[in-house]
């Protein structure tokens, strides 16, 4: 009898302690499947949906021709200097870039060229499309693999770096395991640049089971004057703005027009011996909505 109004206490306690316990907010966010930016955890509409009718949509690519678009992507070729500035390992030529089913893929290969070991691609609006401020957007697939490195991002139109800053939209680094992290960053700092002179605020988000590489995901930044921030399939992952960086260092974000970059690069470090070749990156469609 004892132990029977043990029990009867104890249950009762956790009733009224339950009771207690707030409910936490609902998950805000874009609940219609047919948006660019809709987010499938999310539990109440946010009002914030984007579709490729909307009004505010100002550039746009789709992939769904048989190559690449000449009036909207320019290739850039070769290893540029220092490996594009970081000792990257890979030779960039067109010919590892190509629209099928929908989808652009960057695909990066073990072959020599130009007296390196790897190939790929890296294309940009430059010339063709630069813009300030907006919601950026691309709906990607990447690969597992170390020295991959994918990228989605922006430089200014004409300008130095890192004083006229750099925006990274999603960037990837592969390990021996899989894609568990995406990450983006702003970079600014003076200018002629040396190692002192820079500096950067990002972050890096985990995906909560498997790996990023399993599926498609739309990689976003809406951009704003004096605020940059990133999302990842319609979820925020961080924000910057001026007064997280050191005074001394000029604001860039507000200046200049800016250009979308794409590429797949090979990093510094070098694949290991379970690195499979060739892999590839796969772009479903790239936006550009500007601010109401």
């Amino acid at each position: 009898m004892q132990r029977n109004l043990y029990v009867l206490v104890v249950f009762i306690f956790i009733l009224v302690v339950g009771c207690d316990v707030p409910t936490p907010p609902p998950v805000l966010g874009c609940m219609d499947i047919a948006a660019s930016n809709y987010n499938s955890a999310a539990q109440e509409e946010d009002g914030n949906c984007l579709y490729a009718n909307n009004e505010g949509l100002v550039w746009s690519d789709d992939f769904n021709g048989s190559e690449l678009d000449a009036t909207k992507w320019v290739h850039e070729t070769g290893n540029g200097d220092w490996g594009w500035g970081n000792g990257e390992l890979q030779y960039y030529q067109s010919e590892n870039a190509f629209v099928s089913d929908g989808t652009l893929k960057i695909v990066a290969r073990e072959e020599s060229r130009g007296g390196f070991n790897y190939t790929s691609s890296r294309i940009k609006t430059d010339g063709l499309f630069d813009f300030r401020y907006g919601t950026i957007q691309a709906r990607m697939k990447t690969m597992d693999g170390k020295a991959f490195w994918p990228a989605f991002w922006m430089l200014p139109v004409g300008g130095d770096w890192p004083c006229d800053g750099e925006i990274d939209i999603m960037e990837q680094w592969g390990t021996n395991g899989i894609t568990t992290q995406t990450t983006g960053a702003a970079h600014l700092g003076n200018c002629p640049f040396n190692s002192g002179q820079h500096v950067y605020e990002s972050f890096y988000a985990n995906i909560a089971s498997g790996s990023y590489a399993d599926d498609f995901h739309v990689y976003e930044v809406r951009w704003s004057e004096d605020k940059i921030e990133w999302y990842v399939d319609g979820n925020k992952k961080n924000e910057v703005i001026p007064s997280m960086y050191p005074p001394q260092y000029k604001w860039p974000f507000n200046e200049s027009q800016w250009y979308l970059i794409l590429n797949l690069a090979i990093t510094s470090a070098g694949p290991s011996v379970i690195t499979e070749f060739p892999t590839q990156i796969e772009i479903d469609w790239v936006k550009v909505y500007a601010n109401e």
